[in-house]
């Protein structure tokens, strides 16, 4: 029996061509069990852990059911921080791609309310905020949710965690009675419960039980970088990690082909694993890496479901996963039949907030990464290549090149250790995968990166006011600032 597809669940077609474009291949248990119920027009109650793929399981058939040419709030979710709200924003703004004139707008405390206010104005159909500033706004009426088709909370218990319980009744209290509710939380206390029973009746349950385990015998590190840096950073890995065989978890099948050129290019046996390639391509390239014709595999998490080769001693999660169970099943690829086995994640700045997260599931901390420093990659490099040079002193040919050399340096009048560089040179430039002989330029190191407040005034003045929507990260991450520099987490709506 074939996988479900996103295809089969009934997705408006514009939401599908997102959902390709991202690269989803099979829906997740919570996807495939929360679309239907949510596409049917019900109220959903889904319990399951945070890392389950929540966020599509509720975007993609409420973006199916709006219509996008209304610039009102049609969908409303409420998340207990504003960096999961922000999460979620892209995550719709992501999904409603191919939608013209689409808006989603982020709402949460640290922020001054004008530009809030001005996309209130202009039109969103997505509303994601805290439960404090929302209710702010609708208590200063510049949020007007007559038109809601859709509510929903994610991580409940999170926000009665946090205090947020009677904001967010007194928010579900304002909603017109049509509306459409979700509610997802990773447990059901009493009051989360009654809030359930009182707005959510005749809901959909959707209960998922964790598959999360200890991960024994994989020792576990995580690298942080930055994202245009990822493949310096896979290179230098690859280059000082004593692995047998490898696999490299990518999120789209794009990535894949593209990543799997790369590294080829630079002389590693690599091929690509992923859903586009036939049942017999996929047992070739999985027979290449147990016969050693290939060790390195670039596979989406779809693709190397249940792939088990011995050799596989490193795995390496070039793009952080979807969810938690993907993480699980990517580190099991190695550590085998009672081998050990060595797992690596490069998480940039937006993508730190997932290591509790994973380390939760996994129930074990992971250590950092150390890279070698770019001494230390030199002489390892020189070290290298003296090993390979001294590998064929016992070679038949050795005599014949030595002649061919004393020739060139005879006819051109150079010395024999002048040809013999010249030599070394054309190999490192010709050859894929040829060690470099000069020194590398060290990768930024993104955990001594400094926090905005923490950067001092020029003496004599004061602080320049910042724009909330300013970037902190070359790779995207929003800025955990409001105007005048004062840390968000002070704020209500947090």
């Amino acid at each position: 029996m074939s996988e479900q597809s996103f295809a089969d669940l009934g997705l408006a077609p514009a939401v599908l061509e997102a959902v390709t474009t991202v690269g989803y291949e099979t829906p997740s248990p919570i996807q495939a069990q929360s679309i239907p119920a949510l596409l049917a027009g019900n109220h959903l109650l889904g319990v399951a852990q945070t890392g389950t793929g929540k966020t599509a399981a509720f975007a993609l058939p409420l973006l199916s059911r709006i219509d996008a040419r209304a610039r009102e709030p049609q969908i409303l979710v409420l998340a207990p921080t504003r960096e999961l709200a922000i999460q979620v924003a892209e995550a719709f703004t992501t999904y409603a791609s191919h939608f013209s004139d689409f808006h989603v707008l982020p709402i949460y405390g640290g922020q001054d309310f004008s530009p809030q206010i001005k996309g209130l104005r202009r039109g969103a159909q997505v509303v994601v905020g805290t439960p404090g500033r929302l209710l702010d706004h609708l208590r200063r009426g510049t949020l007007k949710l007559d038109r809601l088709k859709a509510l929903v909370l994610d991580e409940a218990d999170e926000m009665l965690r946090m205090g947020f319980i009677d904001d967010v009744e007194a928010i579900l209290a304002k909603t017109p009675d049509n509306c459409q509710r979700a509610l997802f939380s990773a447990t059901m206390p009493p009051q989360i419960k009654r809030v359930a029973q009182t707005y959510l009746r005749d809901a959909t349950e959707v209960r998922i039980a964790s598959e999360t385990r200890t991960v024994e015998r994989i020792a576990q590190f995580v690298l942080p970088v930055y994202a245009e840096r990822k493949l310096d950073a896979l290179t230098r890995i690859l280059e000082v990690e004593p692995f047998d065989a490898a696999i490299i978890f990518v999120r789209t099948k794009a990535e894949t082909t593209l990543l799997a050129e790369k590294l080829s290019a630079r002389g590693h046996a690599v091929a690509p694993l992923n859903g586009d390639l036939n049942q017999r391509q996929r047992e070739q390239t999985v027979e290449d890496l147990k016969r050693g014709r290939k060790d390195l595999i670039i596979a989406t998490d779809v693709a190397a479901r249940g792939l088990d080769v011995p050799r596989i001693t490193h795995v390496i999660n070039y793009d952080v996963p979807y969810d938690t169970e993907a993480y699980i099943h990517r580190v099991g690829r190695t550590g085998r039949a009672g081998r050990s086995g060595k797992a690596i994640l490069l998480v940039t700045p937006r993508e730190r907030s997932w290591l509790r997260t994973l380390e939760r599931a996994t129930n074990s901390p992971m250590e950092p990464y150390q890279l070698p420093s770019p001494a230390e990659l030199l002489k390892l490099r020189i070290e290298q290549f003296e090993s390979q040079l001294l590998s064929f002193s016992d070679d038949p040919k050795l005599t014949k090149a030595i002649g061919l050399l004393d020739d060139i340096a005879e006819r051109n009048d150079m010395d024999l250790a002048m040809v013999a560089g010249a030599l070394a040179c054309w190999i490192e430039m010709a050859q894929p995968g040829a060690l470099p002989l000069d020194t590398p330029e060290p990768l930024p190191d993104v955990s001594a990166a400094p926090r905005r407040e923490q950067r001092p005034p020029a003496k004599g003045r004061k602080p320049a006011p910042r724009n909330g929507e300013q970037r902190r990260f070359k790779s995207g991450a929003p800025s955990r600032h409001r105007k005048g520099g004062k840390p968000s987490g002070k704020s209500r709506g947090r």
